[in-house]
Parts: structure tokens; C-alpha cells; sequence
């Protein structure tokens, strides 16, 4: 059986290197770090973790609650914590809530008894209170959160209100007026956020608003699909419609195509996120990009801070990242 020592010779480094590895601490160089990992993989190194957690109180696990596996957004943000989680020694444990507030409970019981040494929930469905006792016991960082409610909690978002607003300046830059909105489920910041920078920007330009202009999906590409169906019975029809994320602008480019409305030329749309199928879709989805991964990389730094102890300063214990336009091929000048 190879031991710490063997490991070390393997990759050529010293014994401190390999037990700073094994131990998730941050000052191995990433290619002394790499080394340690190939080494322990040709030899079939595998540490003993229970050991290490009776000794140190720690497990080096973390959970990661995320509320669906199926929109593409979430995954390319797990891969963030995760490739960060791996650089300091820790192990994610991923769980999909299905946006169910039973379902999330269960999983965060189910990590707790494993021991997790932390948690990231995205978009939880808990309490105000479940939250501020479950941060009493356990370093927590929340995704998607009004801090301002609670700000003992550590969190990270982007900013969908401004994600809007830079969606609705670029469509207004080409001419649109009839500006249809999907909106997303208000289970969230960040849904009431995007909600409100529509009706902000209509405002702002003296743009009627239009109550049947304004629907709900609830972030999947069928919803998308439906409400626009419903969009295109209309006898004023949009110019434009705008998504408050990509699958459901998907949805709703699908569609505008089965009705033989053509895009961008008589209707124009855009959706929210950048995630990779837009690149794919015909014609390719014009966006807003949310840093997803980033997000994914924050959270887990910010709950690295907690776990180590570290006293974070108040501007620093909420993170909000910034979004930006992507122009590709489903938005031109309004014909009117």
C-alpha cells in the first residue's frame, strides 16, 4: 500500500508539500499541487479522510444546493465552486432542490449529518429564520439574496436589475417600442429585480405600458414556448421580446419560427444568462452574459474566508457581479 512518502517521491516533492495538499492548504504552488494528484492517481493513494476530520474537526466536504440541474446556468456555476473547491483540498457535494422547499430541506439535513464544514445555496427556498440558524451552525454563503434583509449572511449575486436595463437600452437603441417581457418565477431577488428594471425602463423612454406585453414563465424553454404562443395571439404584436433568461428565450424563438414569423427580421428577441446552446440556436441568441462561473468561484472563496476563521469586512461579505451585452444575430431595428 503507497504511503505519503511514496506519493512525495513520486512527484518529486517534499513531504510538507504533500500533507499541505492533502490538507487543502492554499500555499502549494498549482503545479506542485497537480503533481501530488498525479502521483497519488498512478499509485492509488487514497487518504484517509475520517482520520484527518477526527483529528483536525474538519471534513474538507462542503455542500452545494443548487435548484436545477436541468438549466444550463447552474452547472457552468457548480463548475466554478468546484474547480475552486478542488484547488484547497475540499470535496463538493451536489444537490439539485428542484426549486422545492421540502426537498431543500431534506438535502441540507442530509449534508448537515455528513458533517459538510460549509454550504452555498443557490436561490434557497428556506426562511428568513431556517437560514440565520442553519448560518449559526455551519459557514453559509447564499446565492441570490437580499443582503439587506439579513446581513449577517454572506452572499453573491449578479445584478439582474442592470442586466435588464442593459437588455431594454439595446433593444431601444434599434428602434423597438412594443417590448414584450417573460418573466421569471418572483421567488427571488433577483426575479422581483428584473421585473421592476422593465417597468423602470418603460418609464424611463415614456413607453406605454402594456399589461398583456408582460407574462410568466418559470425559467424553462416550454414555458417560454407557451407564454409566447399567447404573445403572438395578440393583435399588436411586439417588435420585441425580451427573456429573463436564455432557455426561455429559446422557447420563445421556437415558437415565433412554428407561427412563420421570422427573427430578427419581424420579431426580434433576446434572453438573459449566455449560456452555451445560444451560440447554437438559428439565428444565435443575442444576450446579456451572467458570470456564471465567476459566481461559482466567489461563493466558494467567500465561504473558504468563513471556514478559515477570517473576520470579512461588511463591503466585502456581499459580492455582486456585473453583466454584460453579448450581440449576436436575434435582435435588429424594429419595422414599424
Amino acid at each position: 500500500m503507497a504511503t505519503v512518502k511514496d506519493v512525495a517521491r513520486e512527484a518529486g516533492v517534499s513531504l510538507g508539500t504533500v500533507s499541505n495538499v492533502l490538507n487543502g492548504k492554499g500555499s502549494v504552488k498549482s503545479q506542485n499541487r497537480e503533481k501530488v494528484y498525479e502521483a497519488m492517481k498512478k499509485l492509488g493513494f487514497h487518504y484517509n479522510m475520517t482520520a484527518s476530520a477526527l483529528r483536525t474537526k474538519t471534513t474538507k466536504n462542503i455542500g452545494l444546493i443548487i435548484p436545477s440541474i436541468a438549466n444550463p446556468f447552474y452547472p457552468e456555476l457548480a463548475r466554478g465552486v468546484e474547480d475552486e473547491a478542488r484547488k484547497e483540498g475540499f470535496t463538493v457535494f451536489l444537490c439539485n432542490s428542484d426549486r422545492e422547499e421540502e426537498k431543500e430541506r431534506k438535502y441540507i439535513d442530509a449534508l448537515l449529518s455528513k458533517g459538510v464544514d460549509g454550504l452555498i445555496l443557490l436561490k434557497p427556498k428556506s426562511s428568513h429564520e431556517e437560514l440565520r440558524k442553519l448560518n449559526e451552525s455551519r459557514p453559509l454563503v447564499v446565492e441570490d439574496w437580499d443582503y439587506r434583509e439579513d446581513q449577517e449572511l454572506l452572499t453573491v449575486s449578479t445584478d439582474g436589475y442592470m442586466a435588464v436595463i442593459q437588455g431594454m437600452n439595446l433593444l431601444a437603441g434599434y428602434g423597438h417600442r412594443r417590448i414584450a417581457f417573460i418573466s421569471g418565477l418572483m421567488e427571488s431577488p433577483s426575479g422581483h429585480g428584473k421585473m421592476k428594471a422593465y417597468m423602470n425602463s418603460l418609464e424611463a423612454r415614456n413607453i406605454r405600458f402594456r399589461p398583456e406585453y408582460l407574462v410568466y414563465g418559470d425559467y424553462t424553454w416550454n414555458s417560454g414556448y407557451s407564454v409566447t404562443k399567447e404573445l403572438l395571439r395578440l393583435e399588436t404584436l411586439p417588435t420585441a421580446i425580451l427573456a429573463a433568461n436564455d432557455m426561455m428565450a429559446m422557447g420563445a424563438m421556437k415558437a415565433i419560427q412554428a407561427k412563420g414569423y421570422r427573427i430578427p427580421e419581424e420579431i426580434s428577441v433576446m434572453g438573459i444568462d449566455d449560456i452555451e446552446m445560444g451560440k447554437l440556436c438559428t439565428p444565435a441568441l443575442t444576450t446579456i452574459l451572467q458570470p456564471k462561473y465567476e459566481v461559482g468561484v466567489s461563493a466558494f472563496c467567500l465561504l473558504k474566508q468563513a471556514l478559515d476563521g477570517e473576520n470579512i469586512p461588511a463591503d466585502k461579505r456581499h459580492i455582486t457581479l456585473n453583466t454584460r451585452t453579448v450581440e449576436r444575430e436575434s435582435v435588429t431595428y424594429a419595422q414599424v
